[in-house]
């Protein structure tokens, strides 16, 4: 009968250092103190204590902690570079822009659009001109 109870305490052991690599491994301990302490305390298992007593383990537990803690940490902040200043551009006179004044002069589009068909000579057509179409 001792080795179906053999068994059990292997299958608890087995049990208990695989939850304890997976609390390692979520990044949310420190150490295998903490992980064992959570396996304790939180999640009532009570042969948590071979764990500590075991080095192996407790290496173990400890790197894998430190490993899960640096993949889960933020990526480091981008280094800032300070912007150059633009270079100032240059103060124009503003005699030289164009004044609301100038635009009252400069014919609208259309005007511009059907001096250029008067240029080439194209008669503008008439309405009467249409009417007189042959039937």
């Amino acid at each position: 009968m001792s080795t179906g109870h053999d068994n059990l305490e292997a299958w608890k052991r087995q049990r208990t250092v695989e939850l304890a690599f997976e609390l390692a491994d979520s990044g949310r301990y420190e150490n295998f103190a903490d992980v064992a302490y959570a396996l304790q305390f939180e999640r009532g298992m009570a042969t948590t204590q071979a764990l500590i007593d075991d080095p192996e383990i407790r290496r173990l537990l400890k790197e894998r902690c430190g490993d899960a803690r640096e993949r889960s940490a933020p990526p480091p902040e981008p280094e800032v570079v300070e912007a150059q200043p633009s270079p100032r551009i240059a103060e124009t006179d503003h005699a030289e822009l164009p004044q609301a004044a100038d635009f009252e002069r400069t014919p609208s589009f259309l005007r511009r659009a059907m001096s250029i068909v008067w240029r080439a000579g194209v008669k503008p057509v008439n309405a009467g001109d249409l009417n007189s179409a042959a039937s």
